[in-house]
């Protein structure tokens, strides 16, 4: 009996020890787990704490965004409004200017159209002066061939009165009146002659282009003899020749 009794206390004892040995390391074990849950737990915190930051700081950024957006929009806006403004500006000088160009092409197709009517004005006056001084020159040698026939005529005709006066003065002994007709009569051609080739000249000098040397020419003439109604008007011509050319 005694022997089942130690047996059992063995039994039990050993039991209870290993009851204790399991008790102790479901218990080492079990702590250890806690721990582990502690960690976990923390960690589940820090990043719960730390996608709380996120979830704010993507707040904040939406916010931020939705500022920057806004105030893109804005300047989009006054930017596009200042773009339409200046395009307007731009398209208005460029119509202002296309009809100044076009006022300005109207200008100077007129002025080419006067220039032209002008230089055909011109072209036909100085054809008519040309006529003209022709014209005037061909009046001056039949006057003056008419003069001279008048001259003739009148000669002959007072060629008796001479005659006479020739006897009287020689009655009286003095000859040097009919010598002084006679000269007078003789110096009248060659100054005659002078004159028309004078006139001829200027005549030529007009027809070069030669206006001031003709009109010098002509002032000559009026000089030798001032009743040339001719190389009067011929004088005015190329004064009037040489004022249009200084005011082109």
């Amino acid at each position: 009996m005694k022997y089942f009794s130690l047996i059992f206390m063995i039994l039990a004892l050993t039991f209870l020890l290993t009851g204790c040995a399991e008790f102790s390391r479901f218990y080492t074990k079990s702590s250890k787990n806690d721990e582990r849950l502690a960690l976990i737990d923390q960690r589940i915190l820090e990043l719960e704490q730390a996608l709380s930051n996120l979830n704010v700081s993507d707040q904040n950024l939406e916010k931020r965004m939705g500022e920057l957006s806004q105030k893109v929009d804005t300047n989009y806006s006054t930017l596009r409004e200042s773009v339409n403004g200046l395009n307007a500006r731009v398209e208005g000088r460029e119509r202002l200017l296309e009809g100044n160009l076009l006022e300005a092409q109207k200008n100077i197709n007129n002025l080419e159209n006067k220039l032209d009517k002008l230089n055909e004005i011109e072209k036909i006056k100085t054809d008519l002066q040309n006529q003209i001084i022709v014209l005037l020159s061909q009046r001056s040698t039949i006057t003056g061939s008419e003069i001279g026939k008048l001259k003739e005529t009148k000669k002959e005709e007072g060629g008796d009165i001479i005659a006479q006066r020739q006897e009287i003065i020689n009655e009286s002994s003095g000859e040097y009146k009919l010598e002084e007709v006679t000269i007078k009569d003789s110096d009248a051609n060659p100054r005659k002659a002078e004159l028309q080739s004078m006139m001829d000249e200027a005549l030529a000098l007009y027809r070069g282009g030669n206006y001031e040397e003709s009109l010098h020419k002509w002032e000559e003439i009026i000089a030798i003899d001032p009743e040339n109604l001719e190389a009067e008007f011929n004088i005015e011509i190329v004064k009037e020749r040489m004022k249009f050319l200084s005011g082109k």
